[in-house]
């Protein structure tokens, strides 16, 4: 048997049997009509490329973030890049429900901190540096205290700056960068770095000036609420 979604208006129609539903129900915490409803969704994103590349197209990193649910969600774009496979923030269906699913309610605690984790290690180096967290605090703290959000474009420059820079190279802000966030935000470089070490020295077990993963997760998974901040609703 084969089941359908139609898009909205309907401009796209997708089809799975009951097999392939079976599977992606076995892969993710969703069940096949949660499937079928994600896939709804990820259709009417861009449902003129569903009408013409099929039912598995690759949507553009601003098709998706044009989800009304990930709009409020300062790590958004990192969001997309960690669940993308070359971490362009392009996707495929499946990379979508695969985010989906583990950004759902139903995804348990130690899954939201893997990607929490992972999200938060800009540099891809498998630990969390002071620099690394300093990205964090100034994602968190920029929305927060102005009411605005940089452009894609800006925040791409300010936090993204590693393009001519390999995995295992220090990601670092340049003074510009560093000052341009720094005067939105209203909260003085210093205050930055002061926070970040203040975070290192109460998760860094092990003394070694970095939060590892063992690290990341014995100290989330003693934080009330952590993962409101890593659950979207469809």
């Amino acid at each position: 048997a084969v089941v359908s979604t139609q898009s909205t208006g309907g401009q796209g129609t997708s089809a799975y049997d009951q097999s392939e539903l079976a599977e992606f129900q076995d892969l993710t915490y969703f069940t096949k009509r949660e499937v079928l409803h994600v896939h709804k969704r990820f259709g009417e994103l861009a449902p003129e490329k569903i009408k013409s590349h099929g039912r598995n197209p690759v949507l553009s990193k601003e098709e998706i973030l044009a989800l009304p649910e990930l709009a409020a969600n300062p790590f958004k774009e990192r969001i997309l890049e960690v669940f993308s496979d070359n971490g362009d923030g392009n996707m495929n269906f499946e990379q979508f429900l695969d985010m989906m699913s583990q950004l759902s309610s139903k995804a348990p605690l130690e899954t939201k901190i893997d990607f929490a984790f992972k999200i938060y290690d800009f540099n891809e180096d498998g630990q969390i540096c002071e620099n690394d967290l300093q990205k964090v605090i100034l994602f968190l703290i920029q929305p927060a205290v102005t009411g605005a959000t940089l452009t894609t474009d800006e925040r791409n420059q300010v936090i993204k700056n590693k393009s001519t820079k390999s995995k295992k190279d220090e990601v670092t802000l340049t003074e510009e960068e560093r000052n341009h966030i720094v005067r939105n935000s209203l909260v003085s470089d210093e205050q930055v770095k002061k926070i970040a070490r203040k975070v290192i020295s109460e998760m860094d077990m092990d003394d070694d000036g970095s939060i590892s993963y063992l690290d990341f997760k014995h100290g989330m998974s003693k934080l009330n609420g952590f993962e409101e901040s890593f659950k979207v609703t469809l």
